[in-house]
């Protein structure tokens, strides 16, 4: 098996957009938390393929590279005929319009781990759209969750920590 060596962003996209133009898919790692908990950083992967505004619709995983160069995977909120608004999942400002030019590719898979998962699948397209409705609540729910999270961690710590045979010792 071949060595994964991380690469630079603005290294790869010439790369990249010359495959996507080319009609191929495009697989890369996702880095950042903007579209936590959708996507995991470092741990999720996505198959990207060239796309257009046309193509586009709300609910989408776009990847885009905004007016000042920086690239960027979000989901599409609102679409309207010349452009597209879009949003992080971890995030609660609306960033748009984005145009025509600015589209690269559409996420057409997700892979979490070896199992990959449609990016246009009923299941994903529905927890997309409950996740949108929750924007005003999103900062409440995940510091719940990973309020939630670090509880079950802590007890999981102190039960495998604390086994039968050490309890005597212990008291």
């Amino acid at each position: 098996m071949s060595e994964i060596k991380e690469i630079k962003t603005d290294t790869m996209m010439p790369v990249i957009d010359k495959l996507l133009k080319e009609g191929k898919g495009v697989r890369i790692k996702v880095t950042g938390s903007s579209m936590y908990p959708f996507l995991r950083d470092k741990k999720d992967s996505v198959v990207l393929y060239k796309t257009s505004l046309d193509r586009v619709k709300a609910g989408d995983i776009i990847l885009v590279q905004r007016k000042e160069g920086a690239y960027v995977l979000h989901r599409v909120l609102l679409k309207l005929r010349s452009s597209v608004y879009i949003l992080g999942d971890a995030q609660r400002r609306l960033e748009g319009p984005i145009y025509e030019g600015q589209i690269l590719a559409k996420v057409e898979t997700i892979w979490r781990g070896n199992r990959p998962i449609a990016g246009d699948s009923l299941i994903i397209r529905s927890l997309a759209l409950l996740w949108t409705f929750a924007i005003p609540f999103r900062r409440i729910i995940m510091k719940s969750y990973r309020g939630l999270r670090n509880w079950q961690l802590m007890i999981k710590h102190k039960v495998f920590n604390c086994l039968p045979g050490d309890v005597e010792s212990k008291i």
